[in-house]
């Protein structure tokens, strides 16, 4: 048994209480459903005071500033959240430490990879967003250190602190901007995104001040990180961008093979059936410690995992035409249709995240990469045979399709890597133990 080195850290107890766990899935789920909402205030006041063609700008860098820091990661930081989650309360915080000095170097390669790439994006996208990310690019590294941060926040048991930290900084941001406009300033591009940036900055320097980074054995960790994650990091890095990337593609393949109108149906409605998978991947993210100590999943986690994606897909499906109705208007009645498949696929969705964060949890990083690929293929596959014929539909329902294969591959792999290790103890040699003398 490891005993913690004294100092004022509490030892963790392993594992952790399912009051505990019930309680850092209550504050992710509400600190994104919180986040969300702040999300659609910002979009409702910076569509109002900015101009059509600026508010566009915007948008799209807001799109991709988060699908760019999504490369940025390499297959490092989820061995640091898995290293913390082994470790006592001072070791983690080390870990943590360790982790913040190998991230340097990756945010400095983001923000000059942002800086090269805004003297590119206005003519390639028709926008103009390239002084605006020139702009912030010296401060960008705070985009992918939320990866981070959600990766070492499980690993510690701290995700309560990833959630205060995220849903602290979207509030600045809006407090900010209601204050510039109730001065009746006139919000330009790059202050939008200058301050949006800052606001992050503030809320990530929060979680690190509240975590307490220590720096004693940083080369130590920080060459542990490196072999881990070419021992399994960068297959499941390749696997989250492949599941990401491709998941994130329908509303681009709607666009290409359907019209404007569908994919502002399908948006409007992946959005309201987003919330049906967020209990069940708030669960998952809580469990993550105690799942790096488990050699299966307890049934009952798929169980609650089922259940309540299926009483939140219910309350959505239902509520789904109201809504839309009372948010905006009959005109947008098309996009209740495709809610009930974007829902179900949410469900199914939440479901798999269980296997893959006890995947994630056991360094399965080959499963990880290859269940992403069964995603990829499918996805793809069906997306290019439903969307020309059916439009959004085809793609709310190839969604679904597409998931539900993710979910066999995810429980067939996880069903090998539960073998694999049954195999490995049982070849492990025994040791004989002794009685000492009275």
């Amino acid at each position: 048994m490891r005993v913690s080195r004294p100092g004022r850290a509490r030892p963790r107890i392993w594992p952790p209480p399912w009051s505990r766990a019930a309680g850092q899935a209550t504050a992710y789920v509400t600190s994104n459903l919180v986040a969300t909402v702040i999300g659609g205030i910002v979009t409702m006041l910076l569509a109002r005071s900015m101009a059509a063609g600026e508010f566009g700008s915007y948008a799209f860098a807001s799109a991709f500033i988060p699908l760019l820091a999504m490369l940025f990661e390499f297959g490092l930081f989820l061995p640091a959240g898995r290293m913390a989650a082994r470790s006592d309360a001072l070791e983690g915080r080390e870990v943590f430490g360790a982790t913040l000095v190998t991230y340097a170097p990756v945010g400095a390669a983001f923000c000059l990879t942002l800086y090269c790439s805004s003297f590119v994006v206005d003519r390639w996208f028709h926008v103009e967003a390239g002084a605006a990310l020139r702009l912030v690019s010296p401060l960008a590294l705070v985009y992918p250190f939320r990866f981070v941060a959600e990766q070492l926040s499980q690993g510690l048991d701290r995700l309560h602190v990833y959630s205060a930290a995220r849903v602290a900084g979207r509030a600045l941001f809006l407090g900010v901007l209601a204050v510039l406009l109730a001065w009746d300033a006139r919000l330009r591009l790059s202050l939008t995104l200058l301050l949006e940036t800052c606001a992050t900055l503030a809320g990530w320097a929060l979680l690190i001040a509240w975590l307490g980074p220590r720096w004693r054995q940083v080369a130590r960790y920080a060459r542990i990180l490196t072999k881990e994650a070419r021992a399994y990091g960068v297959q499941a890095y390749l696997g989250r961008i492949l599941s990401v990337g491709t998941y994130n593609m329908d509303v681009l393949m709607v666009a290409a093979f359907s019209d404007a109108s569908s994919v502002g149906y399908y948006t409007l409605a992946a959005a309201i059936a987003s919330a049906v998978g967020l209990p069940s991947m708030g669960m998952a993210a809580a469990l993550f410690p105690r799942l790096t100590r488990e050699r299966v999943i307890e049934p009952r986690l798929i169980g609650l995992a089922a259940l309540l994606g299926s009483i939140v897909t219910v309350l959505v499906v239902a509520l789904a035409g109201p809504l839309v109705d009372v948010a905006l208007s009959s005109r947008y009645q098309s996009a209740v249709a495709l809610v009930p498949p974007l829902a179900l696929a949410q469900l199914v969705r939440g479901v798999t995240g269980v296997f893959n964060m006890f995947l994630a949890a056991h360094a399965r990083g080959r499963e990880l990469q290859n269940s992403a690929l069964v995603l990829t293929v499918s996805n793809v596959a069906l997306n290019v045979a439903l969307i020309p014929r059916f439009g959004a539909a085809g793609a709310a329902w190839a969604s679904l399709v597409a998931l539900v294969a993710n979910l066999i591959a995810h429980v067939v792999l996880y069903r090998r890597a539960v073998e694999d290790s049954g195999r490995a103890e049982d070849a492990a040699p025994e040791v004989e133990v002794r009685a000492c003398p009275a």
